[in-house]
């Protein structure tokens, strides 16, 4: 009787062990198959071209290639970049209408089917004519139907490079007050001018996808004396800094969610 009973213990023991070696089986084989092992990110291979005004040619910091050279350098710092390549088609006192017919270009054609990656600055020039046909005589509906005509231009000049590559991502900015400290208590009545002009141009942009839309008021708000150049208009070497800082981080933002 005692035999048969020891015997019996034992068959319960081997049996708990078995079925506890089974279960971590189970478990480490469920493991193995359902948690995700963080992948590496692909380093990116970032092929840019540059379209717009003064901004983008790099009036005011010509040395350093405005932002457009300042985010490059930084890019090819980045760990997850491998090369970055540029083609800067900006030309100062360009209008959206300029920007149109800079698209009608061959090589502007062929560097935006070749890209995958758009920086644009435009409209700034569109807002300053304003200024220069109306001063002595300046009314809001002046700065209404200059917007109109931006408008529809921006959504041409939109259309056009998504023709020819509809995969690029576009980094569309968004327009400054360079004139704060001349205005003076114009300003005031200029300010939701800009904010209005701005909220625009982004709203359109939302049609483009992929396209992010980078603001710049804000970067420059009551700091024009420190981040303008001499001819304060343009920014300096420190306002395009702020400018390729904040693209980066817009360039970063857009690939983190690609790979998600």
């Amino acid at each position: 009787m005692r035999c048969r009973s020891i015997k019996k213990r034992v068959f319960i023991i081997l049996s708990a062990v078995i079925v506890l070696i089974g279960t971590l089986f189970l478990a480490i084989f469920y493991l193995g198959e359902h948690t995700s092992v963080p992948k590496k990110p692909k380093p990116l291979h970032l092929k840019i071209v540059a379209l717009g005004d003064s901004l983008t040619e790099g009036i005011g910091d010509l040395e350093n290639q405005g932002y457009v050279g300042t985010t490059s350098k930084l890019l090819r710092k980045a760990k997850n970049v491998k090369s970055v390549s540029v083609k800067d088609f900006g030309h100062r006192g360009d209008t959206s209408k300029d920007l149109l017919n800079k698209l009608n270009q061959s090589e502007v054609k062929n560097a935006i089917k070749g890209s995958n990656t758009v920086f644009l600055t435009i409209g700034g020039n569109d807002l300053v004519r304003v200024f220069k046909q109306h001063f002595l005589d300046l009314h809001e509906s002046d700065f209404t139907r200059e917007q109109k005509l931006f408008s529809a231009n921006l959504k041409k000049a939109l259309t056009e490079i998504r023709k020819l590559n509809p995969d690029a991502h576009i980094y569309y900015f968004g327009l400054y007050n360079p004139f704060e400290d001349y205005l003076g208590e114009a300003n005031k009545d200029f300010v939701p001018i800009l904010n209005h002009w701005n909220a625009n141009s982004s709203r359109i942009s939302e049609s483009f996808s992929p396209i992010s839309f980078v603001p710049t008021s804000d970067l420059f708000r009551g700091k024009t004396n420190e981040l303008l150049y001499t001819d304060h208009f343009h920014p300096n070497k420190k306002g395009y800094t702020l400018m390729a800082h904040r693209l980066v981080r817009f360039i970063e933002s857009a690939n983190n969610r690609k790979r998600k």
